[in-house]
């Protein structure tokens, strides 16, 4: 029995091995097999991802030429108006540059101009200039053209056609100049708003359809294949160019190539970032940042300091940044107030473009001169002026390296926010992104002076709280904070961000162009809103209500919260003997005027 034990086990042993061989050979067959998913990687890789790729790069490489090149331009333009007006016999000197810039920004918006229509949050249409104020609001307004609405449908215009109707390359030139002119000549405001809209532009007229492109594409085939390879014919494959565009002229800024894609993405979506478009953003971004960490020899930051020193993780600083989280918060607040403040002064009260550009110049200086004198005449610091004009990048550097004090701090924080409102609202092209970090780090210096801290340890964490408060942004805020001073940085900044979302989450300085749910403007002054049943309407139709003449509305829809079946009906073009319930909703079209009277009527039971 052993002996047959043991001549069956040897032979178990015999067939596990060929088993086992067979495996091991089965295995390294299909390891080599699948070796074919090299050679297949184009088929993972799409025509279409190629071609969003290939895109992607293209956008980020022309447009980190024009952005670089303005950023240029305007840094040099201003040091050298600010050099003349530091070796003028007066600070009075620097109304020339501002005055003359305001002339000629005013020129620049009224040579070929276009108007573009932006929704604000609550669904009223405004008319814009198309290089006047902040082009992150032009930017979204065209961002959103290719979108089916109302009012394309009414036009006949509709996808991308509605955007090829608009300048692309013409507004990126203008939007150049007007910039420039604004900035290098001492208006104060970031630039970030207009390179937003120069991105835009710029990536837009890479996809529009040109004559001499459609005759050379005919004439030679290779040309026709390459330009069909390339359009953008579909609204979606327009708005992921466009939100590259954007996302490129950030980063050239921020020198933080994920924050900026992050910062176009949020802007444009709010709360809902999109991830696809997210990873074509960041292709573009990472393009733009290379270009410029060769161009600049490694400087790339927007703001950079010698030494880092790192956060405390006491109780009292995490204090500290709530309360100063708090401050920036209450400070982001007021100055959405008097942002909205000045906007009605210059737009609505002065008609005259010439001499609406005139008052803001002048106004801007003279609050610079206010300034000059003042810390002049306190012995406070030698930079009064640059505390007012221009982007304010030195300032902010000023205060990283601990030369801003608590009265210059508060000084710096009320004039620079007076004259940005002047230059931005009186039409002058820049931004609010530079001048938020200016407000945030003036308070934060003045805490760090009034407390003992090194400047840096709060400073930083206020940048992001005024990225979040003022521009909300937070994600691209943290991102920011992370990518320019390091992760040592992430927990003081999150603190920040939440203390500012729970206080400010709802103010920011850029309007959205996404519409409310209940009410949508059509046209001017023409709304389709949703409107809930009264209890006094139940059971009545339409005619026993006599809704048409009562109200002066149409109604084009209702959604039955229980029809004959028991379910939810939709009825488009709803039936006037339908009797009405309680939890029905009806969608109506009228003049807005007419439907505020109809919401305030049937709030009040009527």
């Amino acid at each position: 029995m052993g002996k047959y034990t043991s001549r069956q086990l040897l032979a178990n042993l015999k067939t596990h091995k060929h088993a086992t061989m067979n495996s091991i050979l089965n295995s390294l067959t299909d390891t080599i097999k699948h070796l074919n998913v090299i050679r297949n990687l184009p088929d993972y890789f799409d025509q279409e991802e190629r071609r969003l790729v290939a895109q992607s790069v293209i956008i980020g490489v022309v447009v980190w030429a024009v952005v670089f090149g303005l950023k240029t331009a305007v840094n040099w333009t201003f040091h050298t108006i600010l050099y003349w007006i530091e070796h003028a016999p007066t600070p009075l000197a620097l109304f020339i540059p501002l005055l003359l810039g305001a002339v000629l920004v005013a020129a620049i918006s009224q040579y070929r101009a276009t108007t573009l229509n932006y929704r604000d949050d609550d669904c009223h249409i405004h008319q814009l200039n198309d290089v006047e104020g902040d082009g992150l609001e032009r930017a979204i307004s065209l961002y959103y053209t290719s979108e089916p609405t109302f009012e394309q449908a009414l036009t006949g215009q509709e996808g991308v056609e509605a955007r090829w109707q608009l300048p692309t390359f013409s507004l990126a030139a203008r939007k150049f100049l007007a910039t420039l002119v604004t900035l290098g000549s001492g208006g104060s405001g970031g630039l970030e708003a207009s390179v937003t809209l120069i991105g835009e532009s710029m990536s837009a007229g890479l996809f529009k359809p040109r004559r001499l492109g459609a005759e050379a594409g005919r004439r030679v085939s290779l040309l026709g294949r390459a330009w069909r390879w390339w359009q953008a014919n579909d609204p979606d494959d327009l708005q992921t160019a466009q939100l590259s565009g954007i996302a490129a002229a950030v980063a050239v800024l921020l020198g933080a190539p994920f924050a900026a894609a992050f910062f176009a993405t949020e802007v444009m979506y709010r709360q809902r970032p999109l991830i696809e478009k997210l990873v074509y953003s960041l292709i573009s971004s990472l393009t733009a940042y290379f270009l410029t960490n060769i161009a600049s020899a490694g400087h790339t930051a927007m703001f950079e300091v010698e030494a880092l020193y790192v956060p405390p993780s006491d109780l009292r600083y995490f204090g500290v940044l709530a309360l100063l989280a708090t401050v920036i918060s209450l400070v982001s607040i007021y100055f959405g107030r008097l942002r909205a403040s000045f906007e009605r002064s210059f737009y609505h009260r002065q008609q005259n473009v010439w001499l609406r550009h005139l008052i803001g110049a002048a106004f801007t200086g003279l609050v610079a001169v206010v300034v000059a004198y003042t810390v002049e005449a306190l012995s406070l610091t030698e930079n009064g002026v640059e505390l007012v004009l221009g982007p304010g990048e030195t300032a902010v550097n000023m205060a990283l390296a601990g030369e801003i004090t608590l009265i210059v701090a508060l000084i710096a924080l009320f004039a620079k926010m007076l004259a940005t409102l002047a230059t931005i609202g009186s039409g002058g092209s820049a931004g609010l992104l530079v001048p938020s970090l200016f407000f945030g780090t003036m308070v934060a210096a003045a805490f760090a002076d009034w407390l003992g801290y090194e400047p840096m340890l709060l400073i930083i964490p206020g940048m992001t709280a005024s990225l979040v408060s003022i521009v909300n942004v937070p994600l691209a805020a943290i991102l920011f904070t992370v990518e320019v001073f390091g992760a040592a940085y992430m927990v003081p900044a999150l603190v920040a961000l939440v203390v500012t979302s729970i206080l400010a989450h709802d103010n920011t300085v850029y309007r959205t162009q996404r519409e409310k749910y209940n009410k949508r403007q059509i046209m001017p002054g023409v709304s389709a809103r949703r409107i809930h049943v009264s209890p006094a309407w139940a059971g009545k139709t339409l005619v026993d209500l006599d809704f048409r003449r009562r109200f002066d509305v149409n109604v084009i829809g209702l959604l039955e919260v229980q029809g004959e079946d028991g379910q939810p009906h939709v009825r488009l073009g709803a039936s006037s003997t339908t009797p009405l319930e309680v939890g029905d909703i009806l969608v109506v079209l009228g003049r807005d005027e007419i439907l505020e009277k109809l919401e305030l009527a049937v709030r009040d039971g009527e």
